[in-house]
């Protein structure tokens, strides 16, 4: 491997003065002392290697830049074979590591021991730290001090270029940069970190000698954040690839696409590239890139567990797009279970976090949030040691982990990880004066594919401002989230938060009632599960309840799945607003130990049975069993269930109770709100003053709601009587019964009361 012909005189390593002296000894002209000193370190002290590059500059009419990397690619190949006064070992672990720019001596280690043996034919770097060290004596590999990376190893510039050009016209060089290329993916794959001038090497390695294969497995170990760590060289890799590499290699054609648009809408600028990078992963973008989302089911695989696992995708990109493929018909649970059986197919570690995030995502829209938390708990920590800044994926496992806590009640992960994204980042930091674009979003995003990650940490931070009673930071939430332009099926959290802020905050009933027929705004793509139906359902029935229109409540309720404990909630509170007290405690006291509700559920349930206890005039037991209700709210961090009570029984309540130490122990809890408990009890005699504490709606009995369905179908009084086996004369009691519950006078007012009260739906139009 020597760069001479075979029996040239060797070129040795000469001082500084020496160098300098040969070089004006050799015709070429004085050289300036500036220059003389940069090609004596890019030349490594060979004078000879020198004049060559100086004779070849000056017959080109080209300025001499020894620094440069396209100059020395450049000048080498008009310059003859030099020897470089190295044995074939030493030789060869030049050429290895001349393909790299600057390394830590560990990959230098690493690629020799792995790499260099093949230049060897056989024999092998027995010593490699004795090498470096030859090659350092020699110049041939010069020390670099950064402040991140430490002391770093690297090959002078023309010395690299002169080694890279030998190594490339020699029969077999490319297997050594294909295995070289191997052993460097391998390390980015199980190490999770990489070094941005490594994986600069490496994109121009694999792009240059055609190594698809390996190419597509640097974007699996590395993604998207490569356009971050480093932006000209991944432009520079990905764009303009062969159409036939584009279909052959559906990953490489999503980020050429992606490498063209960025370079197409940016400057030579890092920064820029950066920014671009972001913009065009922004809301809504990533799905428009991905080829072919596969959602639907074909024949037969619905019913075929077999049919399922054909074609299991095993890279990054094909998974992906078909995990978001399942989610958007609805298929939760095939989404999870394909998520994990891919992920142990995937060679990178970020591979394998990307599809596990997606999959506890999956899992939390199936219900499934423990399952789903201890998975964003297994990958957080991967994630962190390999962060980039700007990168989605460990500021996405915070978001969901914030979001998937809230909703489940771990109120206390939930706030830890609130506070861990609050950690501003770099990219945030610059954002606004990069001056990025994003349309309708309140600030523009940090983060590449932000859709992932303000969204669900927005939801996160407004249900835990509701349950801290800071309705000014929810409302906040609320408002950059709607402004937000892709939810997606979180949409429906918008419903929910809006008629919580509105049942706490509203000051006209008109309020409540516009807040009900405005949430169809929020709509937007994907199918809904089962558990953000129920969400649905429940807020509509919790603002009707407020308005005291309990029939609708009923309706809403009604819609709730049989394994939601929001039902039996709901049906308590409505029986107290309903005003039928005894029937509260009851339906709270055969519930509240029940194991398919929650805590907080049975929070909520205390509190109702105090003030329904108190309704009775038992003001004893009412003061007995509100300390209890203050004191769960407190443990599941949530001031909701005592907040919806209707505000005379929660004032009575407060008064009777304002001395129990458990509103010292509750405004310890939410002193992020409140500084004392008089400061919080105060909060919660003030809001929520619209929502009735009592309805004034009839309360229709079986018999009652009977009656109204046989006037809707038209029946006459003759026609009831007959249905009911009653004499006609009852049936008209009956009725004159029902007219005056209503306040009207006949059967046509009353059946548009009962239409307007809920009685009445569009099946018996």
């Amino acid at each position: 491997m020597s760069s001479n012909a075979e029996g040239t005189a060797q070129d040795p390593r000469l001082s500084l003065g020496d160098f300098i002296v040969e070089l004006e000894s050799s015709g070429v002209g004085p050289v300036d002392t500036d220059l003389s000193h940069l090609l004596w370190t890019e030349c490594a002290g060979r004078a000879r290697f020198a004049e060559a590059v100086l004779r070849a500059a000056a017959t080109a009419g080209v300025t001499v830049d020894p620094e440069s990397v396209s100059f020395a690619e450049w000048v080498v190949e008009l310059c003859p074979r030099l020897s470089f006064e190295l044995g074939p070992g030493d030789t060869a672990a030049a050429s290895v590591l001349a393909q790299l720019s600057d390394v830590s001596e560990k990959t230098a280690v690493r690629a020799l021991t792995a790499v260099a043996d093949d230049l060897l034919g056989g024999i092998g770097v027995n010593d490699p730290d004795g090498v470096l060290s030859r090659l350092h004596s020699s110049g041939i590999l010069t020390r670099v001090e950064d402040l991140v990376r430490g002391s770093l190893l690297q090959v002078p510039t023309l010395i690299a270029a002169k080694l890279r050009h030998d190594l490339a016209t020699t029969a077999g060089g490319k297997p050594v940069i294909a295995a070289l290329l191997e052993v460097l993916i391998e390390h980015m794959e199980s190490a999770g970190t990489v070094e941005p001038e490594l994986l600069s090497d490496v994109l121009l390695l694999a792009r240059h000698g055609g190594c698809w294969p390996q190419l597509l497995r640097v974007t699996e170990a590395v993604g998207i954040p490569m356009f971050l760590l480093t932006p000209r060289t991944a432009c520079t890799t990905f764009r303009l690839l062969p159409p036939k590499i584009r279909a052959d290699w559906p990953g490489l054609g999503f980020y050429g696409t992606l490498a063209e648009d960025i370079d197409a809408d940016s400057a030579v600028d890092p920064a820029r590239i950066r920014s671009a990078a972001i913009r065009h992963t922004g809301p809504g973008l990533l799905r428009s890139r991905l080829p072919a989302i596969l959602g639907a089911s074909t024949p037969g695989e619905e019913e075929s567990g077999e049919a399922r696992t054909v074609g299991l995708p095993t890279d990054v990109i094909g998974t992906v797009r078909q995990l978001i493929g399942l989610a958007d018909s609805g298929r939760h649970s095939d989404a999870a279970e394909l998520g994990i059986r891919a992920a142990t197919k995937m060679r990178s570690v970020r591979g394998r976090s990307v599809v596990r995030l997606l999959t506890a995502i999956a899992l939390h829209h199936a219900s499934e949030s423990r399952r789903a938390l201890s998975l964003l708990n297994e990958i957080e920590g991967p994630a962190r040691a390999g962060h980039i800044d700007g990168d989605f994926l460990l500021p996405a496992i915070i978001a969901w982990t914030a979001l998937i806590a809230a909703v489940s009640g771990d109120c206390e992960r939930a706030d830890a990880h609130l506070a861990l994204a609050a950690e501003p980042s770099e990219l945030s930091r610059a954002g606004a004066e990069i001056g990025i674009s994003t349309g309708r979003s309140e600030t523009p995003p940090s983060v590449i594919i932000d859709e992932l990650v303000t969204p669900p940490l927005r939801i996160a931070a407004a249900l835990r401002a509701l349950d801290r009673l800071d309705l000014e930071r929810a409302q906040a939430e609320f408002d950059a989230l709607s402004a937000y332009p892709e939810m997606r099926t979180l949409w429906v959290y918008l419903p929910l938060i809006a008629r919580t802020l509105a049942v706490l905050s509203a000051e006209a009933e008109s309020d409540l009632l516009f807040v009900n027929d405005d949430a169809e705004r929020f709509r937007d793509s994907g199918v809904l599960s089962e558990a953000e139906t129920d969400l649905l359902a429940f807020g509509r029935s919790m603002v009707f309840i407020a308005l005291g229109q309990l029939r609708w409540a009923e309706l809403d309720r009604e819609k709730l799945s049989p394994t939601c404990d929001s039902r039996i909630v709901l049906d308590v509170r409505s029986k107290l607003v309903a005003g039928r007290n005894d029937e509260a405690i009851a339906c709270a006291d055969t519930w509240f130990y029940h194991r398919s509700l929650g805590p907080r559920s049975r929070a909520e349930l205390a509190a109702i049975r105090a003030a329904a206890k108190l309704r009775t005039g038992d003001a004893a037991a009412a003061k007995s069993d509100f300390p209890m209700a203050v004191s769960l709210s407190t443990w599941v961090s949530s001031l909701l269930p005592l907040a919806l009570l209707p505000l005379p029984d929660r004032s009575r309540l407060i008064d009777l109770t304002a001395d129990s130490p458990v509103w010292a122990e509750a405004a310890n809890e939410f002193s992020e709100t409140f500084t004392s408990p008089a400061q919080l009890m105060e909060r919660l005699r003030e809001i929520g003053s619209v929502s009735v504490d009592r309805a004034e709606t009839p309360q229709l009995s079986a018999g009652e709601a009977q009656l109204i369905d046989f006037l809707a179908r038209g029946l006459s009084v003759a026609e009831i009587a007959e249905e009911l086996h009653q004499v006609t004369g009852t049936v008209k009691n009956r009725l004159s019964a029902l007219y005056r519950k209503f306040g009207v006078s006949n059967r046509a007012d009353v059946l548009i009361r009962a239409r307007s009260f809920g009685y009445l739906t569009e099946q018996h139009d």
